[in-house]
């Protein structure tokens, strides 16, 4: 069995949550949800025509809008502080599907320089569970599919992944993120 040598992991479920108690309140953040609740992560421009269509905004409301977008929500801190213990042994990557309309606002409020690899699923044209997408960040990684650990909050998404010949970690939602998290951290933390 080939040593582990990356761990892939999901942005929203994962890496961060929703805020607890956020509510959208101005005009710009009910844009930003509703604009959100639209995402179909494989294509912006047919994003914006919905948006346009359904919300009936314009350009200068979008972009009021999209920079609020990652504003409800925060980094799940505890797996942060462990990303530099994990990036001395693994190559760290993030499969999101999300548009990348807001994808420099995500940039901005988290920062992602700790990751070798950001793969947006509008920026290549495919989003989970189609098998493409994790072929890619392994090829763009240099691992094959059994070097890698892929952790998500959707089990659709794991199941693809294990398709592959993936390690997988399910973080069911269901259960607590920081019982989820010392799970990983005993088998794959130390």
């Amino acid at each position: 069995m080939p040593n582990l040598k990356t761990i892939l992991f999901d942005l929203v479920g994962v890496l961060v949550f929703k805020k607890e108690k956020y509510e959208p309140k101005t005009k710009d953040e009910i844009n930003a949800s509703n604009i959100e609740g639209l995402f179909n992560h494989v294509d912006d421009e047919k994003l914006i025509n919905d948006i346009k269509a359904k919300l009936k905004l314009t350009n200068t409301d979008i972009n009021s809008a999209i920079r609020l977008i990652p504003e409800k929500y925060e980094r799940f801190e505890k797996l942060w502080k462990i990303l530099p213990k994990l990036k001395k042994r693994y190559k760290l990557a993030i499969i999101n599907n999300g548009n990348a309309i807001a994808s420099k606002y995500w940039k901005e409020k988290f920062g992602f320089e700790i990751f070798d690899l950001f793969i947006n699923s509008t920026k290549v044209g495919t989003k989970k569970p189609d098998l493409k997408i994790y072929l890619l960040a392994c090829k763009r990684l240099d691992v094959g599919p059994k070097e890698c650990l892929f952790m998500d909050d959707r089990l659709e998404n794991i199941e693809a992944a294990n398709k592959l010949g993936m390690k997988t970690f399910w973080w069911n939602l269901e259960r607590n993120k920081n019982d989820l998290l010392k799970t990983f951290i005993k088998h794959y933390g130390h």
